[in-house]
């Protein structure tokens, strides 16, 4: 059985030491300039934006982090239980005019789809923007229940 200290100072903790130094140095020599793929798949995924969906009784509540885009560089779609969001996220007026020391926030455009688990009301489909976090919110659609319908003679 191992104590929380072995695991830090004997054979166990060498090798998670180990593990770490090289997948530090993996995502290192991945972010290298000269390594055009993984700085694409870098830039790809930092455009896309961070998402969450609730369920509720009546509806599904869609959370998107989008700050400082433009309500007109967004687009919103739903077709049949697929949620469509889109956007571009643009280049500051400056950046042709300034150095970087360290440029994280990405820009370009984005698209996420999200399958929902049910269908909704497309036509009361709302979407708010507020403070760099888009809210879409889609009633579930309710269908009359069937009901039987009795046949007379005559």
């Amino acid at each position: 059985m191992y104590s929380a200290n072995s695991f830090h100072s004997g054979k166990i903790g060498n090798e998670l030491r180990t593990i770490k130094r090289e997948i530090d140095e993996l995502f290192e020599s991945l972010s290298q300039k000269g390594n055009t793929w993984a700085s694409s798949l870098w830039r790809e995924s930092s455009l896309l934006p961070l998402v969450n969906l609730r369920e509720t009784n009546d509806r599904f509540l869609v959370t998107c982090e989008v700050p400082g885009m433009k309500i007109k560089d967004l687009d919103i779609q739903i077709e049949g239980e697929v949620l469509t969001l889109r956007g571009e996220r643009k280049t500051d007026a400056l950046a042709g005019q300034v150095s970087y020391l360290r440029r994280e926030r990405a820009t370009g455009s984005f698209q996420r789809s999200l399958t929902l688990p049910r269908a909704i009301d497309e036509e009361s489909v709302t979407a708010i923007y507020k403070k760099g976090v888009l809210t879409v919110i889609l009633m579930k659609e309710y269908k009359k229940p069937s009901h039987r319908i009795r046949v007379s003679y005559e």
